[in-house]
């Protein structure tokens, strides 16, 4: 089979998202949705980097309300009542504050750049945001199939969190065999509907991997066998080159990746050190 024809039969979903927040004036647009208990509501724009995967409804990019955003305040401070109606959200917090109350507890939590708030469908949180400016990076999946035991609480975490738990991270990869590539931990193990799990990863100096140089430049290929990968880089660059058509991403601190489940590819983490927020979704509920 030769390479025009390989191109032909690829899957259209085989693509590498990716986008900066330096986003065009044109491609902010006003957040509009159904919220269950208010009905239509219109706040902030968005600018989506990630526009679908390989499964499910699957989403990123970023959010941003100021004085002059729709439902805000003169002083662009802003009140949302927000349940996360269109599936499970990922979110990093990337300019200003707020505080966050969820209605059934009143349970509340302050959130500032750097915090990573994990929103399960359906549950009405209050966002208080402080003015002038908010910006948020997002996340957002559905699936067809609810889980046995979905996730009910709001859970705040930050990307500067350094836990006991992390841990080498090895898999299988289909072509090369079992691979070792940095090391990460978990915020969700499960989603609402079928497979969603969330953490952070580092590679670079003195961490393990299976191809890392004493720069602490790490090369993996990778084939996102647990599913599509959404990813907001936090710290470093990384170059991504599409095993099929040898198409190179280059990528850097701040950037939106998004990885295309069963899609080959190369990942390249430069030296001395890459550090990424990410989130692993498909539409199959986890045996």
């Amino acid at each position: 089979m030769g390479a025009n024809e390989e191109l032909r039969l690829a899957p259209a979903t085989h693509v590498v998202h990716g986008g900066t927040q330096d986003v065009a004036k044109d491609q902010w647009l006003p957040f509009e949705w159904e919220e269950p208990r208010l009905g239509r509501c219109v706040h902030g724009e968005i600018a989506i980097i990630r526009p679908s995967g390989t499964s499910g409804t699957l989403m990123a990019g970023f959010w941003r309300t100021g004085p002059t955003s729709p439902g805000a305040s003169k002083d662009g401070s802003h009140r949302i009542a927000y349940s996360s109606p269109l599936g499970d959200e990922t979110a990093c917090v990337l300019e200003g504050c707020a505080t966050l109350t969820v209605k059934a507890t009143g349970q509340k939590f302050r959130v500032a750049p750097g915090s990573v708030v994990s929103s399960p469908k359906n549950l009405e949180v209050l966002w208080e945001i402080e003015g002038p400016y908010f910006k948020k990076y997002w996340c957002i999946f559905n699936g067809s199939q609810a889980t046995p035991n979905p996730p009910k609480e709001l859970k705040v975490t930050n990307v500067n969190d350094n836990p006991s738990d992390w841990q080498e991270y090895h898999f299988n990869e289909p072509k090369e065999g079992a691979l070792v590539a940095g090391e990460l931990y978990f915020i969700r193990e499960g989603g609402s509907t079928g497979t969603m799990l969330s953490g952070v990863w580092r590679s670079g100096k003195g961490i393990a991997g299976s191809d890392v140089d004493a720069s602490g430049k790490m090369a993996t290929p990778y084939t996102g066998v647990l599913g599509d990968e959404t990813i907001l880089l936090l710290e470093g660059e990384v170059d991504v080159v599409e095993t099929r058509t040898g198409r190179k991403h280059s990528f850097r601190a701040g950037d939106v990746i998004g990885l295309s489940s069963g899609m080959h590819v190369t990942w390249t983490s430069k030296g001395p050190f890459s550090k990424k927020l990410w989130v692993i979704t498909r539409d199959q509920v986890p045996s």
